[in-house]
């Protein structure tokens, strides 16, 4: 004779059921959780790899632009320290790596020239610039009252401490040198679209207190910032000049001079001297890849001989 099992029985069942599904699903989540862990600490061991791996990369730009200074008395657009380094295979990862040079934009620390007839030329070529990126040529004074140490402010468009400090949020005037071209943004009047159209032709070059400003690599410069510096020829000229050096590299000044097919001209600048075929400063871009992670930077080096070449500053992109 069959009998039902009892009430309690029934409930036991379940609450053993109940039981094995509730170890189940914690023994999934211990078990997602390790997982996740141990993803975490690959993807950690990844990163410290390729942040390795791009500042190394930085160390061989510095490296590769010291060899081309015991080669070369000029830089140009057909040294090897143009030729980028793609997919380069570093052990489980990948690196990425190109050297610009930046000495043949404008410095805008230029502006803090100590002598009149360099700061003259030095202004009247950002007025240009200004005005083919659609600026105001009072930005001008916005930017001078930026960077010098005094506290008048330059009519018209100038500003220091009081107007900042009414501005949202609220800043003081650097009253120093730029020290990247993004600080450029915190300058009163000039917009993310205007600093944006002024990138390419424009730095931020260090301007020790001793000085010299930095000289304008002729090989390098771009036509817009040439027909700046030297309103006396056309941009078309300016244009010409810059495809021959592209295709040629100037290996003195004097060749430069002599291309401008002007004896009054080459001895103006010859007097202002404020060119050069030669480059101190370089920005890298560098990229590497490990594993899941990849980390991208950029950094101005400076080169200050055949010997000595060191990192100015880095930062991720």
């Amino acid at each position: 004779m069959r009998t039902r099992p009892s009430k309690q029985a029934g409930i036991a069942i379940i609450t053993a059921v109940a039981i094995a599904a509730l170890v189940a699903a914690i023994a999934g989540a211990m078990a997602f959780r390790h997982s996740l862990w141990l993803r975490q600490v690959a993807n950690q061991l990844d990163m410290t790899q390729a942040r390795v791996v791009a500042r190394s990369a930085v160390d061989f730009s510095l490296l590769t632009l010291l060899d081309d200074a015991k080669q070369n008395l000029y830089d140009g657009e057909t040294d090897s320290w143009r030729i980028p380094i793609s997919n380069l295979p570093i052990e489980q990862g990948m690196a990425d790596g190109k050297i610009y040079d930046v000495q043949g934009r404008f410095n805008l620390n230029n502006l803090l020239e100590t002598d009149p007839a360099k700061l003259a030329i030095y202004e009247n070529a950002f007025k240009t610039l200004l005005a083919n990126a659609g600026g105001s040529p009072d930005l001008l004074n916005a930017l001078a009252d930026w960077l010098d140490e005094g506290s008048n402010v330059r009519n018209p468009g100038g500003a220091e401490d009081n107007e900042y400090m009414a501005m949202n949020p609220p800043r003081r005037a650097a009253n120093g040198p730029l020290f990247d071209v993004e600080e450029l943004r915190q300058v009163r009047g000039f917009s993310d679209e205007l600093v944006e159209k002024l990138m390419p032709n424009v730095s931020a070059l260090p301007y020790p207190p001793s000085g010299p400003a930095s000289f304008v690599n002729v090989n390098f410069v771009s036509a817009e910032v040439l027909n700046a510096l030297v309103p006396q020829i056309s941009l078309s000229q300016a244009e010409a000049l810059v495809a021959q050096a592209k295709k040629k590299p100037f290996q003195n000044i004097a060749d430069f001079y002599a291309a401008l097919g002007s004896q009054q001209l080459t001895q103006q600048l010859s007097t202002s001297n404020i060119f050069s075929i030669k480059s101190d400063y370089f920005l890298t871009d560098v990229e590497a890849r490990f594993g899941r992670v990849k980390v991208a930077y950029r950094a101005m080096l400076t080169r200050d001989n055949s010997s000595s070449a060191r990192l100015i500053w880095l930062r991720r992109r």
